[in-house]
């Protein structure tokens, strides 16, 4: 992996479906409600998308959600209970999905919270 693009693969399979849809890179932060540059720094390989902005690409894109999370670095593809788990957020409702999401940071703060004393 290079070190300075460390989620290429990710960018080249975003890149590639935003192409393959017809869509400029502008017309895409248009959809995802980002800005243009922010795109430009996703598809160059620089930056890791939120699992928002991941479920948001996933959906626009008609890329599998999961592929995205493990791309992105947020599953380990070796453990395929978790990836059969993480593919079953595609079917839920963007309120759920937001839900989920809270709660995950919430569990992630108090981990935090413990390795702070």
């Amino acid at each position: 992996m290079n070190e300075n693009k460390p989620y290429s693969d990710l960018a080249n399979i975003v890149s590639s479906a935003r192409k393959k849809h017809g869509l400029s890179q502008r017309k895409l932060s248009s959809l995802l409600g980002m800005s243009n540059s922010y795109i430009t720094h996703l598809e160059s390989g620089k930056i890791q998308p939120t699992v928002e902005t991941l479920n948001k690409i996933s959906s626009i894109l008609e890329l599998q959600y999961s592929k995205l999370a493990i791309l992105a670095n947020y599953i380990d593809s070796k453990n395929s209970y978790n990836l059969q788990r993480f593919e079953s957020l595609n079917n839920l409702t963007d309120a759920e999905l937001n839900s989920v999401l809270d709660y995950a940071e919430f569990i992630r703060s108090k981990r935090i919270e413990k390795s702070s004393f």
